[in-house]
């Protein structure tokens, strides 16, 4: 078994070179414009705008925008060379196992991305900081810690994951224009969520007030209550095992499921 085991890590990484070797322009050039847009709009707004970053937090915004854009976007061209047949044969025809070549995309799409825009950002930051102190005099206060103070931030790291499975599920069914559209079916999906908890919630609290408008879909509903002078709003919030099952949902269950599902639909693609 030993053997065999070297022989389908071999074949992972000259499969992997081969990828990197006919995309590693479009990723090149991809992560010199996140890193471009990131440090050139900052330094813009401090050195014609005369407006300082005086706290860490100020820089947060544009951290997010890049790692959740930059991250579906080349999650969603994972598989586009299934958008031609001729690209799609040379894919499939490959002398690797399509579970291979999954899994060498998916850590190139996930790990992979998260490692490089991460050394980017902190480029970028240093780039920022030092052009603020030559400009202007003011130093960047390290007030924002991104996956601590509070501890709750991680969650956005595991929605991040959540979508970049969704895309990368999104990219093994559309091969063209893949990130529109999976933009467009994670938009739909929600949508269809809401309506759901809209129906529900009208089911348990009746016609008479609409409490759609102040619930968190599956999560919470806020009953105003009182008057006509003086209103209280009551919370009624889902039970903490509810609670507890979609955090464990949220960090172990649904991305995994999405990568399996996108596993599945990858083995099955035909041109």
């Amino acid at each position: 078994m030993q053997p065999n085991n070297v022989f389908n890590v071999r074949r992972m990484q000259l499969y992997l070179q081969k990828h990197f070797t006919d995309h590693y322009r479009f990723y090149g050039m991809g992560m010199l414009t996140i890193f471009g847009l990131m440090t050139g709009i900052a330094v813009l707004m401090i050195t014609v705008a005369r407006d300082p970053f005086r706290q860490l937090s100020d820089l947060a915004s544009f951290y997010y925008i890049g790692l959740f854009f930059g991250g579906m976007l080349f999650t969603s061209r994972a598989f586009n060379e299934l958008g031609s047949k001729e690209k799609g044969v040379d894919f499939l025809m490959l002398p690797a196992s399509q579970f291979e070549k999954f899994i060498t995309l998916l850590l190139i799409s996930s790990i992979g991305y998260f490692i490089a825009y991460h050394i980017s950002c902190y480029l970028s930051f240093k780039i920022i900081e030092n052009a603020q102190q030559a400009a202007i005099g003011v130093k960047i206060e390290k007030d924002y810690l991104f996956l601590d103070n509070p501890k709750e931030k991680v969650y956005i790291y595991y929605g991040y994951f959540i979508l970049q499975a969704a895309f990368l599920l999104g990219a093994t069914y559309f091969h063209k224009y893949s990130f529109i559209k999976t933009v467009l079916s994670v938009f739909v999906f929600g949508f269809a969520l809401w309506l759901i908890n809209c129906v529900i919630i009208t089911l348990i609290f009746g016609f008479g007030n609409e409490f759609w408008k102040r619930s968190v879909p599956f999560l919470l509903v806020g009953k105003l209550e009182g008057g006509p002078f003086s209103w209280h709003t009551t919370i009624y919030l889902i039970p903490k095992w509810l609670q507890d099952t979609y955090l464990f949902m949220i960090k172990f269950v649904i991305a995994p499921v999405l990568w399996t599902i996108a596993y599945f639909r990858l083995k099955d693609q035909e041109i």
